[in-house]
């Protein structure tokens, strides 16, 4: 059920300040189906706090492999994780008052360019997010832990990245307890590859969300649904002139770029001038959650 969306500033409770989020609202802005790799911004609007309320540009969604739906867990987490809680709130930038940007980076189809793009953020002394599936921790655990032992931000990107609400793949929305599964699943392996939770961190698929799914999310232990400002598309193979034209064509203080790391990206190639490009601008580079606390 689609409900009116609200902006709001989350302060004093929530454990930090200043952070831009929408909870509980209208779908936050997701890619629409097509083929192509993995998951824009008009002039912000006003919201009732007097702070600009950003949307993603619409895009194209990437095709991802599937799977089964994932066994249950073999913890007892299922009965600990359904009580009711709040719904997740929904992350598409930080406060403007602070003057830094966060690079997000999907890990959901192949490794591609991560170990490149991990090479060039320690060069740079830039920390980063990066969304996870189960399938690509499952196959990549060397690099799952060099991204944690570097200081990344990890967040749980599902199990195989299957759309929660079947927007973007015209398919049925998953159940709640298979949005629950494919969580559990993928924080289960990150947590025994890392020795770190994900959670509550949580990127849904192209970007597809709902209420039920802001809902379930949050009843799953998430506290934060991160979308993202602007789409680099780089995942649809565009020069990387364009994915750094695109970054900072949308650069103002709390943006979150989404990025990926598989091998038909560009992101990887542009990445360098991106950083370069925003660091002239005068902007530093913080994780997504570290943004929330700026």
């Amino acid at each position: 059920m689609r409900r009116a969306g609200f902006a709001l500033v989350v302060v004093g409770a929530l454990g930090f300040a200043g952070a831009l989020v929408t909870a509980c609202g209208s779908p936050a802005p997701r890619s629409t189906p097509a083929t192509g790799p993995p998951p824009g911004t008009p002039p912000p609007a006003s919201s009732t706090t007097g702070l600009p309320v950003t949307t993603a540009m619409p895009v194209t969604a990437p095709t991802f492999p599937t799977t089964p739906a994932p066994p249950a867990p073999t913890t007892s987490s299922a009965t600990a994780t359904t009580v009711a809680a709040a719904p997740a709130l929904v992350v598409t930038r930080g406060h403007p008052s602070a003057r830094v940007v966060a690079l997000t980076f999907d890990a959901g189809s192949d490794a591609g360019y991560t170990a490149r793009i991990l090479d060039i953020l320690k060069a740079n002394n830039v920390h980063a997010s990066f969304g996870i599936t189960g399938l690509w921790a499952d196959a990549n655990p060397d690099l799952l832990r060099r991204i944690a032992a570097e200081g990344h931000q990890i967040v749980n990107h599902t199990w195989d990245h299957r759309s929660f609400t079947g927007a973007s793949t015209g398919t049925a929305p998953l159940t709640s307890a298979q949005r629950l599964l494919e969580v559990q699943r993928a924080e289960q392996l990150i947590q025994r590859l890392t020795g770190r939770p994900a959670s509550p961190w949580f990127r849904p698929p192209y970007g597809d969300r709902d209420g039920g799914v802001d809902a379930d999310v949050g009843a799953a232990g998430y506290r934060y649904e991160l979308m993202w400002t602007v789409d680099s598309l780089g995942w649809k193979g565009v020069p990387p002139q364009t994915v750094v034209e695109r970054t900072l064509a949308g650069a103002a203080p709390g943006e979150i770029v989404l990025m990926h790391v598989g091998s038909a990206s560009t992101d990887a190639a542009a990445l360098p001038a991106v950083i370069a490009s925003l660091r002239d601008r005068g902007y530093g580079f913080t994780t997504a959650a570290e943004l929330l606390r700026s």
